[in-house]
């Protein structure tokens, strides 16, 4: 992804927070001009460490913004095998308790999924 697109893709989500610059800038420690030049392309993809002040400043996974900026591969097996465990209707009891977990319960739940996938892939 180029930075111009990174730049709206950050924004878009932003304003889905009802945030300003100024309010992710002190939610993520990260300059509000630097957040600015980000969102208008000015800045090259930022690295992993501001990323993931990023993603705490808009409560999204860190792992969602390193795959938008292009550091994790999104086509894995694992991650194809991930997203029709998660879309599968036969694992929504697995899923029924989602919406009353905070975002670190959720990211812990993903996380172990995707190691279980992950380990299932290498074992073979």
């Amino acid at each position: 992804m180029k930075a111009e697109e990174f730049g709206k893709y950050l924004r878009e989500l932003r304003k889905k927070n009802n945030m300003t610059l100024r309010q992710l800038s002190l939610y993520s420690n990260v300059s509000h001009p630097y957040l600015s030049q980000l969102e208008n392309g000015k800045k090259a993809i930022p690295s992993a460490n501001v990323l993931k002040k990023i993603s705490k400043g808009l409560k999204v996974s860190h792992e969602l913004l390193m795959q938008k900026a292009g550091y994790i591969d999104t086509d894995t097996e694992t991650e194809k095998r991930f997203n029709e465990l998660i879309n599968d209707p036969q694992t929504d009891l697995m899923f029924k308790d989602w919406d009353k977990m905070n975002e670190e319960q959720r990211e812990e739940a993903l996380q172990m999924l995707k190691f279980i996938l992950y380990k299932g892939e290498n074992d073979s």
